[in-house]
């Protein structure tokens, strides 16, 4: 089953967003939160080399606390 990993200001807007994109999201989490986009990219990035997860970097900057999450779904729409 594939995974994603991704940043995100917004969680639940996010899987919202993740769920109009793929079939049959589950186990969604998150992993961890940081106050910068910096530290929290760093670590979607070590995520995804560590499980094969699916990641693509992107979107501004904004303020607020930066959340890692991941989840596994069937396949894109």
């Amino acid at each position: 089953m594939p995974c994603r990993v991704g940043i995100t200001t917004r969680p639940e807007e996010r899987r919202a967003e993740w769920e109009n994109k793929v079939v049959g999201l589950s186990n969604w989490r998150i992993l961890n939160s940081y106050p910068t986009k910096q530290q929290a990219q760093q670590h979607e990035d070590r995520y995804a080399v560590q499980t094969g997860c699916k990641a693509s970097h992107g979107g501004p900057d904004a303020p607020g606390l930066w959340h890692v999450y991941r989840f596994d779904y069937l396949r894109e729409r």
